[in-house]
């Protein structure tokens, strides 16, 4: 029997993906997948896309986002899922955030020239189009502008954490942002922990109210995925799983799907919706 096999944690080219909602959509349906998280950074515009690219296919969207939370010195991810993305509440904060991510990105432009690259913000601009800017955007430059030879070379040089030119990001703290999220009757989940690697703030966030932990992702090895689904159960989370795919960047075939994440992730994510919104 074919298992029933979801994607929960999916980037567009709202966000910092290169897929539009339409071609997501087909991807998933030419994998096979049940269902699909569209969990873009700082963005929703993507999510009524993918829902009526879906329609009559069987495939169900699962309305997303992530969230930057700067919390203790770490770039912490949140994912929100099943959130009313309509939201007034949600879409002011969602304006706020990309007016912070421009500011960022002329930051970084600026430090750039400092360094004796000569890039324009107006070539970052054409490239982000209606998406909230990222770093993903500066490096596309850097590559088309021929700064670089590639968009690792790009993050190594010059974007990555401890690159000259990288600028932070200004997020919420950890307790607005699920607090944002449970406002907007969303499940806060924490994105790829391995990857953050502060396991020590997880106490912490349960404390504030996080709902799970991404212990299925692309960057989790087998020994990670194991000891997060035990760290999971310790603390009745519950647990997702995604992709995080972006397309087709570092020159991969995009990622989507490729993990084995079941079906009753989803269903979790839906128990937790219902136990949250009766107030228990």
């Amino acid at each position: 029997m074919t298992k029933k096999r979801v994607d929960l944690h999916i980037h567009t080219a709202a966000s910092d993906g290169q897929q539009s909602a339409h071609e997501v959509v087909q991807r998933a349906l030419d994998r096979g997948l049940l269902a699909i998280a569209i969990t873009d950074h700082d963005s929703v515009a993507a999510i009524d896309h993918a829902i009526c690219a879906a329609r009559g296919s069987g495939l169900e969207i699962i309305p997303g986002v992530e969230l930057s939370v700067d919390d203790d010195g770490a770039d912490v991810h949140l994912l929100g899922y099943l959130v009313n993305y309509r939201a007034p509440t949600l879409l002011r904060e969602i304006r706020r955030f990309q007016r912070a991510r421009y500011h960022r990105g002329q930051k970084i432009v600026d430090k750039l020239n400092q360094l004796g690259v000569d890039l324009q913000m107006e070539t970052v601009m054409a490239i982000a189009g209606e998406a909230p800017l990222g770093r993903p955007h500066v490096a596309d430059a850097l590559v088309r502008e021929e700064y670089v030879g590639s968009y690792r070379e790009a993050f190594a040089r010059y974007l990555g954490y401890h690159a000259p030119a990288y600028v932070p990001k200004i997020g919420l703290t950890a307790q607005e942002a699920i607090e944002l999220i449970h406002s907007v009757q969303g499940v806060a989940v924490l994105a790829h922990p391995a990857v953050l690697g502060r396991d020590d703030l997880i106490p912490f966030l349960v404390e504030l109210g996080l709902d799970g932990l991404e212990a299925y992702h692309v960057r989790h090895d087998t020994e990670a995925r194991r000891h997060y689904l035990r760290l999971a159960n310790c603390y009745g989370l519950l647990v997702t799983g995604g992709s995080d795919c972006h397309g087709t960047r570092f020159g991969q075939e995009t990622m989507l799907g490729k993990l084995s994440v079941p079906y009753h992730c989803v269903t979790a994510l839906k128990k937790r919706k219902r136990w949250l919104q009766s107030g228990s």
